[in-house]
Formats: C-alpha cells, sequence, structure tokens
C-alpha cells in the first residue's frame, strides 16, 4: 500500500535533521582530531595549544548558547479568530533580548495546519538581535480553504556564535482558527415543477416491499430487482416493475458526500471546498425561492446531521462537526444516504447530491430515486486537474444520467453556480 505523500515529508524531514546532527558531530571530532596533530608530532606543551584552543571555543559556544537561551522573550499579540476562507488575518510576534548578549542568529519559524493536521505552509525569518534590542515580525496568513486549523509561531531556533550547535524553543500555545466556507449566487437549477407541485400534497408513505404501488410501467435499467412485478411480467413477456408514490413538502434535502478519489492533499481540501460550499449555496438558491431545505451528511462521529441555517456562527459550528475528506468510505456511503432520503417518510421533492465520488453505485441510486417519483440532481465535483482519457473514463458513468434525464452539474469549485453550471 502507497503510503501518504504527507506521511513520506515526514520521514525525510527527520533523516534530513537526523544527518545534519551527524554532521556536527563528526565536523566536531574532526575539528579535535586535526587540532591534536601537532601534540603528536611536536614534543612540547606548545603542540597541545591548537586542541586546547578548539575544545574551549566549543565549550564557550555552548555555554553562550545556554546564556542566549536564558535572555530571550517573545509574546504573540495577535488574535488569530473566525474568518472566511480566501481572508487574510495579520499576525504579530515580539522577540525580545533582555540581556546584554548578541544574538548572531536566531530563526523564527511561523506555519499553517492542513486540513489533516499537517504542516502546510511553514515560513522562516532569520535575524539577529543586539543587546536589549526588541523586534517585532508581522506577517499575513492567509486560508485557501475552509476547516478547523492551527496557526501561529510554530518554534524558535537559537544559533551559537560559531554556527556549530543550535537550540530550539517550541511554542506551546496554539491559536485555532476555524474557516467558514463562501456561500455563491446560483443562477439556476433544475427543481423539478412536478415536485414543487406534488409535494404539496400529503405525504403518501411507500413500502417497496409490499402492495402499496400506484402502478406499473416497463422495467429500465437501474430499477431495484425487488420492484419487478413477476406475474405480470410473466404474462405480457417483458420485465415489468411497480411505481411507487412518493411526495415531499415543497424544497430540496441537499446531501454532502465527503469521499473521494485518491488524490493529493491540496487537490483533497479543494473538494472538500467545493462539496460544502455547493451545499450551502444550493441552499441559499432554495431559501430565496421560497423553498424549505436541509442540508444532510454523516458527521465525524457517523451520525446523520441536518443543517438549514445562514448564519455565519452556525457555519462555523458545522464545519467544526463535519469529518474530514477522505479517500476511504468506510460505512457511511453516499448512496445508502441518497437511498434513505429517498424512502424516507417526510422528504422533500429535490435531492442534490454534492459528491466527488462518481461510481456506478451511485449512479444507479440517482436513477432508483427519479423511480420513486423524485428529482435528483448531482453535483460531480471534478478537479481541473483531471483531463484527457482520465477524466472521460471518471464521468463514464454519467451517460446513464443522460438517458434517464436526470440534471447534473460538472463543477470544480461552487463558484461556477453563478454560471448556471456545466452539464
Amino acid at each position: 500500500m502507497k503510503k501518504p505523500k504527507w506521511l513520506m515529508r515526514k520521514k525525510k524531514k527527520k533523516n534530513l535533521q537526523l544527518r545534519e546532527k551527524i554532521q556536527k558531530i563528526a565536523f566536531c571530532a574532526l575539528a579535535v582530531a586535526v587540532s591534536a596533530l601537532p601534540a603528536v608530532f611536536m614534543n612540547s606543551i606548545y603542540g597541545y595549544l591548537p586542541v586546547i584552543t578548539v575544545a574551549i571555543a566549543i565549550g564557550v559556544s555552548l555555554g553562550y548558547l545556554f546564556l542566549l537561551k536564558r535572555s530571550l522573550l517573545y509574546e504573540e499579540l495577535s488574535d488569530l479568530s473566525n474568518c472566511e476562507r480566501g481572508t487574510e488575518i495579520d499576525f504579530t510576534v515580539k522577540i525580545k533580548n533582555k540581556f546584554l548578549l548578541v544574538f548572531p542568529k536566531l530563526e523564527a519559524y511561523f506555519y499553517i495546519s492542513d486540513l489533516f493536521g499537517e504542516d502546510d505552509t511553514v515560513t522562516n525569518a532569520v535575524i539577529t538581535l543586539a543587546p536589549k534590542e526588541e523586534r517585532s515580525f508581522d506577517f499575513s496568513v492567509r486560508f485557501e480553504h475552509i476547516g478547523t486549523y492551527n496557526a501561529g509561531l510554530k518554534k524558535l531556533k537559537i544559533h551559537d556564535l560559531f554556527g556549530l550547535f543550535s537550540w530550539t524553543i517550541l511554542n506551546t500555545k496554539e491559536y485555532q482558527i476555524h474557516v467558514a466556507p463562501k456561500v455563491f449566487d446560483v443562477a439556476e437549477l433544475q427543481i423539478s415543477n412536478t415536485a414543487m407541485t406534488e409535494s404539496q400534497k400529503m405525504i403518501v408513505p411507500t413500502v417497496i416491499d409490499g402492495s402499496d404501488y400506484a402502478g406499473v410501467r416497463e422495467y429500465v435499467w437501474g430499477d431495484p430487482i425487488k420492484t419487478i412485478h413477476w406475474k405480470l411480467s410473466a404474462r405480457t413477456d417483458t420485465y415489468m416493475t411497480k411505481q411507487f408514490e412518493s411526495y415531499g413538502t415543497v424544497g430540496i434535502d441537499i446531501l454532502l458526500d465527503f469521499f473521494s478519489p485518491p488524490y493529493d492533499t491540496d487537490l483533497l481540501m479543494s473538494i472538500f471546498d467545493a462539496v460544502v460550499e455547493t451545499g450551502l449555496s444550493i441552499g441559499s438558491y432554495a431559501e430565496e425561492n421560497g423553498m424549505d431545505y436541509e442540508i444532510i451528511y454523516w458527521n465525524k462521529k457517523e451520525e446523520k446531521k441536518r443543517f438549514n441555517s445562514g448564519h455565519y456562527a452556525d457555519f462555523v459550528e458545522m464545519i467544526d462537526d463535519m469529518p474530514k475528506i477522505s479517500t476511504d468510505q468506510g460505512r457511511r456511503r453516499a448512496a445508502e444516504l441518497l437511498e434513505e432520503e429517498t424512502n424516507a417518510r417526510y422528504s422533500q421533492g429535490n435531492l442534490a447530491l454534492c459528491t466527488a465520488n462518481v461510481s456506478e453505485d451511485l449512479v444507479n441510486a440517482l436513477v432508483q430515486t427519479k423511480n420513486r417519483r423524485k428529482n435528483p440532481l448531482l453535483f460531480a465535483i471534478v478537479p481541473e486537474a483531471l483531463e484527457g482519457q482520465e477524466r472521460k473514463q471518471f464521468l463514464k458513468p454519467l451517460r446513464t444520467l443522460d438517458q434517464a434525464k436526470i440534471p447534473y452539474y460538472i463543477l470544480s469549485s461552487a463558484e461556477e453556480l453563478s454560471g448556471g453550471g456545466n452539464k
């Protein structure tokens, strides 16, 4: 099994740090060995001066480094809090030398984590500090993806006089930032007028395994086998399937799927953005058009959650509750969520599914939803990086939706909904 890229980067970083330590130890040992050569060839006290000088220099350097560590003060002044995706937050760190010592080299490292808790962006500043000097560092942190992140000062690295040794001070204080999604204006959606009209009627519960059905029709590919009317099929020499009534209220259920094909970390985070923002934008469109809506998803505890608020604080709470996007479907699959909502006693006439996973099973579930007199819509999140034959193969199952006249939108981001999307 191929290891994740972030795990490989972490291992590579550790190997690099170990190599640097070994090189420094080897350099010190070599310096002592070379300085000891005169003592071997000179039968005099002066022959030991070089090795004594090197040993004293190393000792002084280590002692000076110890004093530098005790003379450093730092303070974080910024209040990194909640923000919207794509915005910048200013961050300030003050570093002060409180003693009469000179810092020959000081490195300050600042970081932003990614959605999976690993360091996504690390920047560093290299400075020197005079006695009693105070320096301020101002930089902007830009959050390109929604989610919950840590950011701020990661560590300070102090170097000795000769650059042989260093001491790292880790910053134990972490700032947690909740990055909320953007909501875009949707130009147009193919909402079923029939579903909206019929949904004003009372709910008619459907029992797929019983005799409660409204009529029959010829079987089409994608219909459940258990809905076939076997006695009638035997008489007509063609497969016939039962039609079930299933009406909902005026509105739309928006289902979010957090499973994705295997991409790199940055693409996975972009897909997560697109899934969430597409769902919220559809909800906003529904609300503007006087429709009820609910956003439905499995949360990180694998519990089914429903969301229908447009308040910023609620967005933050929802994002914190959502699972991280994964390449492992786990036990909760989008097709099962769609089937549950299709067969629910009280459900909407329109069902929108936002997903990056275009599979035969998912397409079959959408066809079955339409056969239950619902109006399914698919919002397929496909990265722009997926091109050529690979893209065609990935989207191949959508041909079935064309045959079933089920509308779908192919998006790389929710912003494309402002133009009506691409079919």
